[in-house]
C-alpha cells in the first residue's frame, strides 16, 4: 500500500442518530459566532462538509432543525431542574439552584441561549 493511502484516514460514516446530533451541535456552534443573524442551510452543510440534501435526510425543513435544537435545550434544562427538585427538599433552595443552573447553562451555551430568548429566530421565516 502506498504511503499516501495509509496517511489518509477513511471517512467514517456516522452511526444512526449521530449525524442528527452533529447537525444540531454545529447549528448551535454557528449561532455563537458574532454576526450570525441568519444561518443558511448551505453554510450549515458546508461547515459539516455534507450536502444540503444530507441535512434534509434528517430534518424536513430548517424550521425542524431549530425545533430539534429547542427540544434538546428543553430536555437538557428540564433534566437538570428535575434533578434539583428530587434532591433538594426546600422550595427556596430549589428556586435558587434552578436559577443558578439556568444561568450557567446560558453562559456555557451562548448559541442555545440565543434560541432560548428568541434572538436566533428573529431573521427566520415564520412557519
Amino acid at each position: 500500500m502506498p504511503e499516501t493511502e495509509a496517511a489518509t484516514p477513511a471517512r467514517k460514516r456516522p452511526r444512526p442518530g449521530e449525524r442528527r446530533v452533529q447537525i444540531l451541535q454545529t447549528l448551535a456552534g454557528m449561532l455563537e459566532q458574532p454576526g450570525a443573524d441568519r444561518i443558511t442551510t448551505a453554510a450549515l452543510a458546508a461547515r459539516l462538509e455534507v450536502s444540503e440534501a444530507a441535512l434534509y435526510r434528517h430534518f424536513a425543513s430548517k424550521a425542524q432543525m431549530f425545533e430539534g435544537l429547542i427540544d434538546f435545550i428543553e430536555n437538557s434544562v428540564f433534566g437538570l431542574v428535575n434533578q434539583i427538585v428530587e434532591r433538594e427538599p426546600s422550595g427556596a433552595a430549589q428556586a435558587r439552584r434552578i436559577v443558578a443552573v439556568v444561568l450557567q447553562f446560558g453562559e456555557r451555551n451562548p448559541g442555545m441561549t440565543r434560541v432560548m430568548v428568541g434572538d436566533a429566530l428573529v431573521f427566520e421565516h415564520e412557519r
